[in-house]
């Protein structure tokens, strides 16, 4: 019974010995709350400024404003707001101790972590600007050197953004992944937001494609038994396109979009193809929309790439057979549809009124083209690698 109270003894002074050491392990914070007032305005006449009246009135009233001394404060270092009925503030306690004491509760609740007055490891500080109502709130904290902006802080929500701000900046992390259902700030609904003015620009070309696909080809080689007639073969087809459009830069980011008319510039004389089904591209219409990053925005020149989509329409050339051309020796089959597009650009003499820009392309068809008359059909994948030199007004 003797060893066994003397065991324990000797275990609950083990344990006691370490609680000191256990404490000594969390790291002391000191928080403070410190108000920015308003400065005085300036005196009219005092070198460097321009004030006039209307500007001096409107500087004292919102200093009156924003200031509300409270006469009971004493001090401008404790509460120099006071906001009276506001229901979250327990009964004659003032925003800035308040919030103050909030801070030290969430401090002293993270495990590691102690709120303390003095020889403190760590500051955090938070500063409050008044606004008309509230104040903009900057938070930083030297045990990771985090700092966090709130640009509205309401009197009413004292709690939660001394919870929200607690919890960054000790684990360095911004606050708005400290969020949960019971702390969302008002701030939190209400952005100030800007926009990116970008430039707006109509642009205008001209360029070539080139274009592969089987297509109906007459047989021209006198030794073949199929001389005059058409057999399935890969061609290429390098068509004029011409376009004229709109471009938009906003930073890195561009866009545009182009209507674009394209003129294939070969045709096969009808009497090599008495049997019929030689097959021409004609030409095709398009609409076309590109993303496009620039990867350096604000230099006289820069490489960009993208993608985006075009939706064309196709049209081709098909001779008759020599017993069906009382109508013509040709008749026109229709195809198209989207093709997937992936762009690279150079865009260059940015700084001038007028810029220029060479443009690769490559346009993959989501679809295959397939059409058919008595005379002959197509029946291909029809991509193409387009290369544009454009204007920039």
């Amino acid at each position: 019974m003797y060893r066994t109270g003397r065991s324990l003894f000797i275990v609950g002074l083990v344990v006691l010995a370490g609680v000191p050491e256990a404490f000594a392990a969390d790291k002391s914070v000191c928080v403070d709350v410190v108000l920015q007032r308003p400065r005085e305005p300036a005196p009219a006449g005092t070198p460097g400024t321009a004030a006039t009246p209307a500007a001096t009135a409107t500087d004292a009233a919102t200093q009156a404003a924003a200031t509300a001394v409270d006469p009971d404060s004493g001090s401008q270092d404790r509460d120099a707001l006071s906001f009276k009925g506001v229901a979250s503030l327990p009964i004659g306690q003032r925003p800035l101790s308040y919030l103050k004491r909030l801070i030290e509760h969430f401090v002293t609740h993270e495990k590691g972590f102690v709120a303390v007055q003095e020889k403190c490891d760590e500051h955090m500080v938070v500063e409050l600007y008044p606004l008309k109502v509230g104040w903009t709130a900057f938070a930083r904290y030297s045990g990771t050197g985090r700092e966090e902006r709130v640009d509205m802080l309401l009197p009413t929500e004292l709690s939660p953004f001394a919870e929200r701000v607690a919890l960054a900046l000790l684990y360095n992390k911004p606050i708005g992944e400290s969020i949960n259902r019971e702390n969302v700030l008002t701030a939190d609904s209400k952005k100030n937001t800007q926009r990116i003015k970008g430039t707006n620009h109509f642009h205008m070309g001209v360029g070539t494609q080139v274009r592969v696909g089987k297509l109906g080809t007459a047989v021209t080689d006198s030794g073949s038994a199929d001389v005059g007639k058409a057999t399935s073969q890969y061609r290429v087809a390098t068509p004029v396109t011409m376009f004229l459009g709109y471009r938009g830069k906003f930073e890195n980011w561009g866009v545009e979009t182009n209507v674009l008319i394209g003129i294939g510039t070969s045709k096969t004389a009808a009497f090599k193809n008495p049997a019929g089904g030689h097959v021409d591209f004609g030409g095709d219409a398009a609409l076309q929309l590109h993303f496009l990053h620039y990867f350096d925005p604000r230099g006289l020149t820069s490489f960009y790439m993208g993608a985006g989509a075009t939706f064309e329409l196709l049209w081709f050339n098909m001779i008759n057979a020599e017993k069906s051309r009382s109508g013509g020796d040709r008749s026109t089959l229709l195809g198209g549809g989207l093709d997937v597009d992936l762009v690279a650009g150079w865009e260059f003499m940015r700084a001038s009124s007028v810029q220029f820009y060479l443009q690769g392309e490559l346009q993959m068809p989501a679809y295959a083209l397939s059409n058919e008359n008595s005379d002959g059909s197509i029946h291909t994948w029809f991509p193409a690698v387009a290369v544009k030199l454009g204007v920039v007004f």
